[in-house]
């Protein structure tokens, strides 16, 4: 069963199209990857399903049990945050929650309580990881997800 489907989408910003009559369907079954060239509308593709980015004609029709979950390439996080503190603001979970999850990225129970900030670019991407798993999704939008993994994070991430 869908729970997500595109139907003519059609985008462009001035002369330049993007998606011309672009269809699509996807199931909680499928592991589907988007791979172009930098401009390609990857990123137009991924805002378009959010609901960030408008479509100049098409339909998107989203099953009622879709939950979304979307790592984004930008930083989330508010100055001077901790670890643990984004986790519970992002995701509203209890922080006992978030540090059992954090703990399959391999974030220790010392750096939940470092600011984000002061972390790595990739153990910041693994908290964005950990947020966006913690709102129990079924359909995962990785924008430039192997940015800053190393490969123990990306096996885990798979």
């Amino acid at each position: 069963m869908a729970v997500l489907q595109l139907k003519n989408i059609h985008k462009s910003y001035g002369p330049n199209i993007i998606f011309d009559d672009v269809t699509a369907s996807f199931s909680t079954d499928q592991k589907i990857g988007v791979i172009g060239r930098n401009g390609a509308g990857k990123s137009t593709l991924c805002k378009i399903i959010l609901g960030e980015e408008e479509m100049d004609s098409g339909t998107i029709v989203k099953s009622s049990d879709l939950r979304i979950s979307y790592l984004q390439q930008h930083d989330p996080f508010e100055p001077g945050e901790t670890v643990a503190d984004f986790l519970v603001r992002y995701t509203g979970r209890e922080e006992w929650e978030c540090g059992m999850m954090a703990a399959k990225f391999q974030i220790s129970y010392e750096q939940l309580h470092e600011k984000v900030k002061s972390l790595s670019g990739g153990y910041q991407t693994r908290v964005k990881l950990t947020a966006m798993l913690l709102t129990d999704p079924n359909f995962l939008i990785l924008d430039e997800p192997s940015n800053y993994l190393d490969l123990n994070t990306l096996i885990l991430l798979e």
